[in-house]
């Protein structure tokens, strides 16, 4: 028995003409149609089913492996019900057409014409199938017709039930494109559940090849040898030691460029530091010659002004830096001698204090 697969988007992964050639070399001989696909192009379907009808020396069988959606649900029907079997957690589902239109209003018209057409063609399949009207069948489509391997059963679009696959669960998240999902689909492929609970905590058994060249063989060929318990700790221990290196390597390479980062930063902190003080040092030394050639040009005007009335130059006041004998000879030179009186003063100012001027 030869098998044909129906896998991925019809139209994409799954051709007409692939599939159509596949029948014709299967001339003479009975073919499983194994599907799993969430439908595609009409079209294209339409012409896997005419190759399905026109299949001739043997019996086409089909079996749903996980899913039968929209074009590969009527692909599967195609089949006919005694000769159909899916998994009892697969699941089928049939809708109307849905297309993605453009063009003049001519187009979207002879496009309409079409869709109606297709629909017509559907629900007269599923009326067949399903054993009610094709007013009913429409109707159903309009819904979204959605059925578990039970409930195909139970319906009669298949023959019988296969043990448990959960295919299914690879496509739940193209489910928010379809209006009228059921909860147990999404349950079921979001988190299967098994159908012994003993087996609940089972882990799947892995399996690992590895890929190596025959050098024996009178002609080099390229081998896939599957790798036993032996041989599973020296691969691991390879793998994690490599794993291990470009770990180490890659720290290192960050902390490398962290240090050289801090390092530079630090330099250019320092090289502020030191041109600020040296900006505040030449401000500080500015400020102090302002003042001092305030306060000079201040005295040189005074005094310049005193010069001009006749009188003699005032000398800088005492301040706090100066001794007492600085104080005491500023106080003598303060006392004008032009005023009545002034002399007498001074006469008098020299005797308080002979321990500065002698006796």
């Amino acid at each position: 028995m030869k098998e044909i697969l129906i896998y991925g988007p019809i139209g994409q992964a799954t051709t007409a003409r692939d599939v159509v050639r596949q029948f014709q070399d299967a001339r003479g001989e009975d073919v499983l149609l194994r599907i799993h696909s969430e439908g595609g192009s009409v079209l294209e379907g339409e012409a896997i089913l005419n190759a399905i009808r026109q299949h001739s020396g043997g019996t086409v069988f089909g079996q749903v492996d996980g899913m039968a959606f929209s074009m590969a649900a009527i692909i599967a029907l195609e089949v006919g019900r005694d000769n159909l079997t899916m998994p009892e957690d697969g699941w089928i589902m049939l809708h109307d057409v849905r297309v993605g239109a453009g063009g003049t209003e001519t187009d979207l018209e002879r496009m309409l014409v079409q869709v109606k057409a297709m629909n017509a063609s559907i629900a007269a399949k599923v009326s067949t199938a399903l054993g009610i009207s094709e007013e009913d069948a429409a109707a159903k489509l309009k819904e979204e017709i959605w059925m578990n391997g039970q409930e195909a059963l139970a319906a009669g679009l298949v023959s019988a039930i296969t043990p448990a696959e959960a295919l299914a669960a690879q496509f739940w998240s193209w489910s928010d494109q379809w209006q009228n999902v059921p909860i147990e689909f999404l349950r079921a492929t979001r988190n299967p559940v098994p159908s012994d609970p003993q087996t609940s905590n089972t882990q799947p058994e892995m399996k690992l090849f590895k890929l190596f060249q025959n050098n024996e063989a009178e002609v080099p060929s390229l081998e896939l040898a599957e790798l036993g318990p032996d041989d599973l700790g020296a691969e691991v221990a390879g793998l994690q030691k490599d794993l291990d290196e470009a770990k180490a390597s890659n720290i290192a390479a960050l902390v490398a460029r962290d240090e050289n980062h801090a390092l530079a930063l630090a330099t250019a902190l320092d090289k502020q530091k030191v041109e600020l003080e040296a900006l505040h040092a030449e401000a500080i030394a500015e400020k102090d010659a302002a003042i001092e050639a305030a306060e000079n040009s201040s005295e040189d005007k005074a005094n310049a002004t005193l010069a001009q009335a006749g009188h003699e130059p005032v000398e800088v006041l005492p301040t706090e830096t100066q001794t007492r004998e600085e104080r005491v000879r500023a106080e003598y030179a303060a006392i004008n001698i032009s005023e009545r009186g002034g002399a007498e003063k001074r006469q008098a100012f020299r005797r308080a204090n002979k321990d500065i001027f002698g006796g």
